[in-house]
């Protein structure tokens, strides 16, 4: 068993960190679920983003008027499908995940197959009411926009965490995070922030390499072309799967206001004393 404790308060430094220690204390069990249920679909998509994109930036080189509606093939608009689906994989796999570890401490691949495609489709249906409902508040301005997507980041959590329909995990997450807005806004933009930097530490990498290979003259045309739509299709991969670090934060930050709000780890501690 793990000592890791998920139901505790935690301020803003203490959610950063406590993200990072989950992963290292559940690092086989997180990654053999991301390498097995999300991995595949993310490479799949990116290869065929990328091999779109590659064959567009070739087009354009050979011909600069070409029309910019030959990005949008076949392959390109089912690399996008497969990319929202690889997306609703990773969130369920997290999701579940931290939902077992809080049930039994020890995760296993078979348990969060057996409870995936229940989550998948309720998660499914909460982000089609959170796009929604952003998206008629984005006709007031951003400012309406941006609160109402702070007030439901918590509902995936809310959902899976407490077992509730879509409904009421929306009513919930808009419940927990009342008088703690700014909290919640400064825990998804620093970890967005800190995901979206460790991706560009492996592509920026990659970047220069692209660049050595422009440099190589004409005849590498081809091949930095093939490059650049490589390059483009991993940039989406990883930061894609870097973004599990803002999905166990979001967890974590659930736990603190829970525990804000309710006490149920202090009261859960009461009990076993008593």
């Amino acid at each position: 068993m793990n000592e890791f404790v998920l139901q505790k308060y935690r301020d803003l430094g203490g959610i950063l960190t406590d993200s990072f220690q989950y992963i290292r204390v559940h690092w086989k069990s997180l990654g053999k679920a991301l390498l097995l249920l999300v991995l595949p679909f993310y490479l799949i998509s990116g290869l065929l983003v990328g091999d779109s994109y590659s064959n567009f930036l070739t087009a354009v080189m050979e011909n600069p008027n070409a029309d910019p509606g030959t990005l949008f093939t076949g392959n390109f608009l089912f690399g996008l499908l497969l990319l929202a689906f690889s997306s609703g994989a990773l969130l369920t796999a997290s999701l579940t995940h931290v939902q077992i570890a809080r049930d039994h401490g020890e995760v296993q691949l078979s348990q969060i197959t057996d409870r995936f495609g229940g989550n998948f489709l309720k998660l499914f249906l909460i982000y089609v009411l959170i796009i929604l409902a952003i998206f008629f508040s984005a006709f007031l301005f951003i400012i309406p926009a941006i609160y109402i997507g702070v007030k439901l980041f918590l509902a995936p959590a809310t959902s899976i965490l407490e077992d509730l329909n879509p409904i009421d995990a929306i009513t919930r997450s808009w419940s927990l995070t009342t008088g703690h807005w700014w909290f919640t806004f400064a825990v998804y933009l620093v970890m967005n922030i800190i995901s979206s930097f460790m991706s560009y530490i492996l592509i920026i990498p990659m970047g220069i390499v692209i660049s050595f290979v422009g440099m190589a003259g004409a005849d590498a045309e081809s091949s930095l072309m093939s490059m650049m739509g490589i390059f483009y299709g991993l940039m989406i991969v990883f930061a894609s799967l870097f973004s599990v670090i803002m999905l166990i934060a979001m967890c974590l930050h659930y736990f603190n206001l829970i525990e804000r709000k309710e006490g149920t780890g202090l009261r859960q501690q009461i009990e076993e004393l008593g």
